[in-house]
């Protein structure tokens, strides 16, 4: 990646592209030597055509489409690994609501659809929150926001021009990225708890007899054990992961070896993952009929 302003003004002719084109935030950053060429290049290419990543990236509301495109700009394949997260936690998900609700699998839709609703919202706020970001022009009020900002999104991220992370700051950010995760997590708990709760006193209403195949975790402990799963557990994993990718994008000889090694990292991760959820919210492992016992 090239930094210096005649490398960036060649970019920029190649593409007959003027600087006063460019949106305000990016033109600061180009001009305080923050932008490399790899990452300009990055934007220029999600312009260049009409396409529903240009669509969300010109009409969400300023803050989440310079989120996005930041992200976009320090992972090309962020798109491609958030859809790869998405597909294994919906395939996990699935599989689990079917294996533990068997024939009544149809029947109780509605319960499973909640959890799987919160799964893939939980699987997205992590790889989000998570993923490197080159975000300029944030206008930031208060000194911790900018203090935030200054810290990476996780322990492994790049540093860059005026950009120089520090031991102390990525441990910082580990632990701010726990925090917030955490109370994600325990909003994401606690939702489908009442969701689920809800959808069963309707049932019950109808049928007072009736009752679900596997039993809900009470709200407390679905709520504080998504909170520690996503602040601790998923934290920690999805920040090796973090630091993986870059490693595998460093050292291996073509995209493919990189998107197939990402792959298998995220796949086993999955496998792990999912028994440490399940005994933190005191979810019923898989293969075990509470109706049964």
């Amino acid at each position: 990646e090239l930094f210096d302003r005649a490398s960036i003004d060649a970019v920029m002719k190649e593409w007959h592209k003027t600087l006063f084109e460019l949106p305000a935030g990016l033109r600061m950053a180009v001009e305080m030597g923050l932008i490399s060429t790899a990452q300009l290049l990055r934007w220029l290419r999600l312009e260049a055509k009409p396409n529903a990543v240009r669509t969300v990236a010109r009409f969400a509301p300023e803050t989440a489409s310079r989120d996005f495109v930041g992200r976009l700009m320090a992972d090309p394949a962020f798109l491609m690994r958030l859809g790869f997260e998405q597909a294994l936690t919906l395939t996990a998900a699935l599989s689990y609501e079917a294996g533990k609700r068997g024939n009544n699998f149809k029947k109780e839709m509605d319960l499973a659809a909640v959890n799987v609703t919160g799964l893939l919202a939980a699987n997205a706020a992590v790889v989000w929150m998570l993923a490197p970001t080159r975000t300029f022009g944030a206008p930031n009020k208060f000194a911790w926001q900018s203090f935030l900002h200054s810290l990476p999104n996780h322990a492994f991220d790049r540093s860059g021009p005026l950009r120089q992370y520090t031991v102390a700051s990525r441990l910082m950010g580990c632990g701010v990225k726990a925090a917030q995760l955490s109370a994600v997590g325990l909003a994401i708990g606690g939702g489908m708890s009442l969701a689920t709760g809800a959808l069963i006193s309707a049932r019950k209403s109808k049928d007072p007899s009736w009752e679900p195949s596997y039993q809900q975790p009470p709200l407390e402990a679905m709520a504080l054990g998504m909170g520690a799963h996503l602040g601790l557990s998923a934290n920690f994993r999805y920040q090796l992961i973090a630091g993986l990718d870059r490693y595998m994008a460093a050292s291996l000889t073509g995209l493919t070896n990189a998107a197939i090694g990402t792959a298998v990292a995220r796949s086993l991760n999955e496998c792990i993952g999912e028994p440490i959820r399940l005994m933190l919210t005191g979810q019923p492992k898989r293969g075990m009929d509470w109706n049964a016992a």
